[in-house]
């Protein structure tokens, strides 16, 4: 009836994107630490340079600090920017209307 919300992927590593069902590299990023889909092959293009450290794959987005892949890093680009169904899913959010009220109203010393 209800569409069950995803589970947080907790590995990295090769395997298949959960909208489109391509193959994806997951890899951790290292600002956030939270896991990003990833095109495996090569792109001098991409904007993400990923590294493999522990059999971690881990990944950073190139920033004017640091614009190149540095060494053992190797460019790639994120899945959200070729994938279809995750670029739909993100323009429905868009279009939504306004913010919904959820909750009780606030009393007046609240407001």
């Amino acid at each position: 009836m209800y569409d069950r919300p995803a589970t947080p992927r907790r590995t990295t590593g090769f395997g298949a994107c959960d909208d489109c069902g391509r193959s994806v590299l997951y890899a951790l990023t290292t600002a956030h630490r939270k896991i990003i889909a990833i095109d495996p092959p090569e792109d001098p293009a991409g904007n993400q340079a990923v590294s493999v450290r522990d059999t971690v794959y881990w990944t950073r987005q190139l920033t004017t600090e640091r614009p190149r892949a540095e060494e053992r890093e190797i460019l790639r680009k994120p899945h959200f920017a070729s994938c279809p169904v995750a670029r739909a899913k993100a323009a429905a959010r868009r279009r939504t209307t306004g913010r919904t009220r959820i909750g009780v109203r606030p009393v007046p010393w609240q407001r």
